[in-house]
């Protein structure tokens, strides 16, 4: 089954210290949720290199929950990584669970992943990954 990957799905899978720390971390007046911003993009990318097997829910941040695990970690590495005052919850483990994480997606295609009802099949597939750029990066 696909599923929509939203901060608010993620963080539910958190221990409730995780939650706590990256809700406390990400409020901020001045920019948008960064929690949301960043699942998005994990989204978006899994869905990239999962173009590279078959087709893809057409609907936007749905991932095939089997890789549910796999893309927690991504998030979970993201938002350590970018969010102010995370490093501490990033220890040895989140990192090898990235790192399986990104094993997992290299090896996408010799996975069998459940594809999604035909109702929300994505039109055409490409055979290229998608590519996040974060603003500012280019210049």
């Amino acid at each position: 089954m696909w599923m929509e990957l939203t901060s608010g799905m993620l963080l539910s899978k958190l221990a409730e210290a995780e939650h706590e720390a990256l809700r406390s971390a990400a409020v901020s007046v001045a920019q948008g949720d960064p929690l949301d911003e960043i699942a998005g993009q994990v989204a978006s990318e899994w869905r990239g290199w999962l173009r590279n097997v078959g087709p893809v829910d057409r609907r936007a941040n749905f991932i095939p929950d089997e890789l549910l695990v796999h893309v927690l970690a991504d998030f979970r590495y993201r938002a350590y990584t970018r969010l102010p005052g995370m490093g501490g919850l990033l220890d040895e483990l989140r990192v090898r669970e990235w790192e399986r994480a990104n094993h997992v997606r290299e090896k996408l295609s010799e996975m069998s992943i459940l594809p999604p009802e035909e109702d929300y099949l994505e039109a055409s597939v490409s055979a290229t990954p998608g590519i996040i750029v974060e603003p500012g990066i280019l210049g």
